[in-house]
């Protein structure tokens, strides 16, 4: 009886973290991006040029995400609308796109065309 209580709740343990890593399946949009590329005007970088401590956003559920510039880590929000991404950060708003793996963005709107890849 007791080998068969210890499989039960050996089950239902699995069950639980099967079903908190598909937490965000409900949005595709949701996952960690990590920089590739920075774009301001006509010239592009690379982002390990502009960010050498690492550039990445992870967009977690229920509306939650975490930034990370340069090394500084910002806790925010977003929202999604099919394919346009809309992230806030310190009451910032910042919008991208989203195509395939990959997220657009300029953050906090100024001039520098962020690309992020899953």
């Amino acid at each position: 009886m007791k080998r068969m209580f210890k499989k039960a709740v050996a089950l239902i343990m699995v069950a639980v973290l099967a079903m908190s890593l598909c937490a965000c399946s409900a949005d595709p949009n949701c996952g960690k991006y990590i920089c590739k590329s920075v774009k301001v005007g006509d010239i592009t970088t690379s982002a390990s040029e502009t960010y050498p401590n690492g550039a990445s956003i992870e967009l977690k559920t229920a509306g939650a995400c975490t930034v990370i510039l340069d090394g500084a880590e910002y806790k925010g929000s977003w929202k999604s609308d099919n394919n346009n991404v809309t992230i806030t950060l310190e009451g910032e708003e910042s919008k991208g796109t989203v195509s395939g793996n990959t997220l657009t963005i300029d953050i906090y709107d100024v001039g520098m065309e962020m690309t992020f890849e899953k």
